[in-house]
C-alpha cells in the first residue's frame, strides 16, 4: 500500500475555512514570481492580508503566519517606469503547514479581467469551487466562488489564448476558452456536475532531470543567468515550462547550490481528473507522497527540496475529484523514475596563448560543455562559442573558435551525466583579453 503523506489541498467545498478566515495562522505559503516569459522577477512585493515580502534573486518568496481558508496573494513591482501586477489565490487548510502560489505578472496597463457564476446541472450556486485560468507560462492562476456562485479572476494577460476550468471536490469540471482584450471584463458561467468515478490510468511517459546551479551574487534582476544556461542545454525546457501545468516549489538551497528535479509525464485531459500525487523517495527507500498537486493541467513539477549527490525516485499519480472520500479515486503509481544529482561544479583560473577553460575535478559529470560570451548570460542572449560538438572529458577545454576582439567575455562549464539527465552548472566565470 502506498503511503501517502502529502496533504489534500484546494478541493474542499464549503469545508471549514473556506471563504474567510478562522484565526489559526500555521500556514507558510511560497512560490515563484516570473513574468509571461516564465523568467523570475526579483525584488516583486508580494502580499496577503496578512503580512508581505520581498521576491529573491531567483524569483522566490515566502510568506509565514498565513491564515486557513481562502487566501488572495498578490505580487506587483515598478520597472521601466511601468507597474506590473499579478494575483491568485490558495486554500490554506486547518493546522497546514505549507502552501503553494506561483503568479505571473505583467503590466497592469496589458491586464484584463474574466468574471462568472458557476452552478451545478440543478441550478444551483456553488460556493468554494475553483476556477483554474492557463495560457503556458508559470502556473494556472485560481480564484474561488463565493457564496452566491460568483468568481472574479482579475489580472489576466490581455492577448494570450487561456484555457479556463472549473471544479472542485466532488464536481465534474466544466471548461472553455478565451482570448481577452486589453481592459476587458468578460462573463463566463460554468456549468459543473457529479462526477464519476471512472477508471483512473497512472500519467505515462514520466522523465525526470536534475540541475545543480550556484547560489551567488551573479544571478542579476534582469533574470537568471542559469536558467538560461540550462535552456541553452536543453532548448526543450523552455517549451516544457510553458506546457500544460507547471509547478514551483520555493528553492530551499543546499549550502551554495540549488538542487532541482524537473518530473514530466505526458499531459492528461479529464473532466474527473483534479490534480497529481508526486512521489519521491531516495534509492533503496520507500516512496512517499511529498505533494497533492491540485492542478488538472498540470504536466510538470519542478522540485526543489533536494541535496547534492543523491539518488531519487520519482513516481506521479492521477487523482480524480472524489479523492479521498472513496476508493479507486487515485491511480496506482506511474512507472518509477531514478534521477541522480551531481556536486556542485567549480571552476579555476582560465590559461591564455591558447584560450584554455579549466574547472576543478569531483563533480560527478562524465561530460562537460563550455559556453562562452560576449555579454553577461541572460534568457536570449546567444553564446559566441560551445564545445557541445565536441565535450570535454577531463578538467579543460581548448578554445577553438575564431579570433577574439579585445574586451570582456563571460564563460560557464556545464558537466553531464546519465545520458544528459544529471547536470550541474558553473559559476559564471569572465576574463578580458
Amino acid at each position: 500500500m502506498r503511503n501517502i503523506s502529502f496533504a489534500v489541498v484546494g478541493l474542499a467545498l464549503a469545508a471549514a475555512g473556506c471563504g474567510g478566515f478562522s484565526g489559526s495562522k500555521t500556514t507558510t505559503v511560497s512560490g515563484t514570481v516570473v513574468d509571461i516569459n516564465d523568467q523570475p522577477i526579483r525584488d516583486a512585493r508580494v502580499s496577503s492580508r496578512f503580512g508581505s515580502t520581498r521576491t529573491s534573486t531567483t524569483g522566490a518568496y515566502s510568506l509565514p503566519r498565513q491564515g486557513e481558508g481562502e487566501v488572495e496573494i498578490t505580487a506587483e513591482i515598478d520597472k521601466g517606469g511601468r507597474t506590473y501586477r499579478g494575483r491568485t489565490w490558495v486554500l490554506n487548510m486547518k493546522n497546514g503547514t505549507t502552501s503553494s502560489a506561483n503568479i505571473i505578472v505583467a503590466p497592469e496597463d496589458e491586464l484584463a479581467t474574466v468574471r462568472g457564476t458557476i452552478r451545478d446541472r440543478n441550478g444551483n450556486a456553488l460556493q468554494g469551487a475553483s476556477v483554474y485560468a492557463f495560457f503556458g507560462a508559470g502556473s494556472s492562476q485560481r480564484a474561488f466562488s463565493d457564496e452566491d456562485g460568483d468568481y472574479t479572476l482579475r489580472d489576466l494577460v490581455a492577448g494570450v489564448d487561456y484555457e479556463l476550468y472549473a471544479g472542485g471536490q466532488g464536481l465534474r469540471a466544466d471548461r472553455t476558452a478565451v482570448n481577452l482584450d486589453i481592459g476587458e471584463t468578460r462573463t463566463l458561467n460554468f456549468v459543473v456536475s457529479d462526477p464519476g468515478i471512472p477508471p483512473l490510468d497512472p500519467p505515462q511517459n514520466v522523465l525526470a532531470t536534475t540541475w545543480v546551479s550556484p547560489v551567488d551574487a551573479t544571478r542579476r534582476p534582469g533574470g537568471d543567468p542559469y536558467e538560461a544556461v540550462k535552456q541553452l542545454v536543453d532548448p526543450g525546457r523552455a517549451l516544457r515550462k510553458a506546457g500544460k501545468g507547471t509547478r514551483l516549489r520555493s528553492m530551499t538551497p543546499d549550502g551554495d547550490s540549488y538542487v532541482e528535479a524537473d518530473v514530466l509525464w505526458d499531459f492528461v485531459r479529464g473532466d474527473d481528473v483534479t490534480g497529481f500525487g508526486i512521489y519521491r523517495g531516495l534509492e533503496g527507500g520507500s516512496l512517499e507522497g511529498i505533494d497533492f498537486f491540485a492542478d488538472p493541467l498540470s504536466s510538470y513539477y519542478v522540485d526543489l527540496d533536494l541535496r547534492r549527490s543523491r539518488t531519487y525516485n520519482y513516481a506521479v499519480t492521477t487523482i480524480s475529484s472524489l479523492y479521498p472520500d472513496f476508493t479507486g479515486t487515485e491511480s496506482d503509481l506511474s512507472a518509477v523514475v531514478r534521477a541522480r544529482t551531481l556536486a556542485s561544479l567549480r571552476l579555476s583560473n582560465p590559461s591564455f596563448s591558447p584560450l584554455t577553460f579549466r574547472w576543478q575535478s569531483g563533480s560527478g559529470g562524465q561530460e562537460f560543455i563550455v559556453f562562452l560570451f560576449d555579454e553577461f548570460p541572460s534568457v536570449g542572449v546567444t553564446s559566441i562559442w560551445n564545445n557541445d560538438g565536441n565535450r570535454a572529458t577531463g578538467t579543460s577545454a581548448r578554445y577553438d573558435g575564431p579570433s577574439l576582439a579585445r574586451g570582456t567575455y563571460y564563460y560557464v562549464v556545464v558537466g553531464l551525466a546519465d545520458n544528459d539527465d544529471s547536470r550541474t552548472i558553473s559559476q559564471i566565470g569572465t576574463f578580458q583579453l
